[in-house]
C-alpha cells in the first residue's frame, strides 16, 4: 500500500488482511483500519460449493461479480451471477453465495457504513416462493453516461434498486489525463482492466489490474491513463449520487 498526500491510498493486488471461512477467502482492503471513514472494500474468492450465509444488521452492501458464475441467495430468493453483475444486499438481509464451478468466483464487495456486527448465519432462511424483489443488475443493461469530455460510466446498484446510501458504477477512462478535481463523496475503486497513474496533492502512484484506490471526500486528485487502451474500473461511493459530479479548481 502507498499513502499519498491528503489520505489517498493505492493498494496492490496482494494488499489487505486475509481471512478464510469454509470455501471462501476474504481480502479486506479498504476499511477504517486502512484509513477510510465509511466505505469498505473486500475481495471474496469463493471455491466450489455453497459458502456460509451472512447478514449486516445496519449496512447497505453492494457486490460486483468480477470473475466466474454462480448463484446469490438473498433472503431465500435465488439470483444468477455472471461477470458484470451488481447485487444489492439491504441491511438485515441474509445473503449466501453458491459456486457450481469449475472456476473460482471472485466478488468485490463494499459496505457502507462498515458494520462491526456483521455475522455468519447458522440457519439461513428457506427458499422463498413468492415473487423475488429486484436485487441485481448487469452492466450491459444500463445506458452509457458521459462524464466530462471523454469519460463514460454506467450505473450498477443505484436508487432504482432501493439502495439509498451508496452508488456502484463501472467506468472507462481512455488514454488521457483529467484536470485536477474533487468529489463531495468518499470513494473506493477497484481496477478491472488497464494501467494508469493516480495523482493526489503533488504525489503520484502507478496502478494496474487488481489494484484498489481509496479517495477521501474533498481530495484534489486526477487519474491519468498514459497507455493505448482504456482503463476499466469499478467504483463505489458514499453518499449516493452521480459519478459525474466533480468539481474543478
Amino acid at each position: 500500500m502507498k499513502v499519498l498526500s491528503g489520505g489517498c491510498r493505492v493498494f496492490g493486488p496482494g494488499d489487505g488482511r486475509i481471512s478464510t471461512v469454509a470455501n471462501c477467502s476474504a481480502r479486506t482492503v479498504i476499511d477504517r483500519a486502512s484509513g477510510a471513514q465509511w466505505i469498505t472494500q473486500t475481495i471474496f474468492d469463493h471455491g466450489i460449493g455453497r459458502s456460509p450465509a451472512f447478514v449486516n444488521p445496519s449496512a447497505d452492501e453492494v457486490l460486483y461479480i468480477a470473475r466466474g458464475e454462480g448463484v446469490c441467495y438473498v433472503n431465500g430468493f435465488a439470483y444468477e451471477l455472471r461477470p458484470g453483475t451488481g447485487v444489492f444486499i439491504p441491511p438485515g438481509t441474509e445473503c449466501g453465495i453458491e459456486n457450481p464451478g469449475p472456476d473460482r468466483l471472485r466478488i468485490v464487495s463494499s459496505c457502507c457504513p462498515q458494520d462491526l456486527e456483521r455475522r455468519i448465519v447458522e440457519n439461513p432462511v428457506a427458499a422463498a416462493s413468492s415473487e423475488a424483489p429486484r436485487r441485481t443488475v448487469h452492466e450491459q443493461d444500463r445506458e452509457v453516461i458521459r462524464a466530462g469530455k471523454d469519460r463514460e460510466f454506467r450505473y450498477l446498484v443505484h436508487t432504482d434498486l432501493g439502495c439509498r446510501e451508496v452508488t456502484q458504477f463501472v467506468g472507462w477512462i481512455p488514454p488521457s489525463k483529467a484536470p485536477f478535481h474533487f468529489h463531495e463523496y468518499e470513494e473506493g475503486t477497484y481496477i478491472l482492466e488497464g494501467h494508469g497513474i493516480v495523482h493526489a496533492e503533488g504525489e503520484s502512484c502507478e496502478f494496474g489490474p487488481g489494484s484498489s484506490i481509496y479517495f477521501p471526500k474533498g481530495l484534489r486528485h486526477c487519474v491519468e491513463n498514459p497507455g493505448a487502451s482504456s482503463i476499466r474500473l469499478l467504483g463505489v461511493f458514499y453518499p449516493s449520487g452521480s459519478p459525474s459530479a466533480a468539481y474543478e479548481d
